[in-house]
């Protein structure tokens, strides 16, 4: 293999054209790819950062919202214990009321069937002197009837 000029030109030539596409093209190119990288670095960061905060105020919101349904939780268990217990008051009350009602009802129905009674007791002697005057034909002395004897049936 010989050397010759033409060689060395190739030579000379090739390391100027590396040395003119680097400056012209190559060093623009990774400046570029340079700048996008740290770009991407920056965006990256701030993703990161944004997620964080995300996250923080999910985990913010997710534990006033677990506040918020115990607290809404306890109040309606309140409320619902004082409901059954007013509840239960007033259904006492109203059994005392009607028991009252019922005691006082049956004492007046007593007292209606015992002057019921007493009233028939008085008018027995009109009925049985107009049976005995529609059956017999005659009528009964009304002197001879003893009230006392009268028994009570039922």
């Amino acid at each position: 293999m010989e050397f010759d000029a033409t060689f060395i030109f190739a030579a000379v030539s090739f390391i100027v054209f590396v040395f003119i596409m680097n400056k012209i093209f190559y060093a623009p190119v990774l400046k570029i790819m340079k700048e996008r990288q740290i770009y991407v670095e920056k965006n990256y960061i701030s993703a990161k950062q944004t997620e964080e905060e995300t996250k923080k105020q999910r985990e913010y919101r997710d534990s006033e919202l677990e506040k918020s349904r115990e607290s809404a939780r306890s109040l309606i268990n309140e409320n619902s214990q004082r409901l059954k217990s007013e509840h239960s008051k007033k259904i006492n009350q109203y059994k005392t009321e009607q028991n009252e009602h019922i005691f006082v009802e049956r004492e007046n129905l007593k007292n209606s069937a015992l002057s019921a009674k007493e009233v028939l007791k008085d008018n027995i002697v009109d009925i049985a002197k107009e049976i005995s005057l529609k059956i017999l034909g005659s009528d009964i002395d009304a002197q001879k009837i003893d009230k006392s004897q009268i028994r009570e049936q039922g």
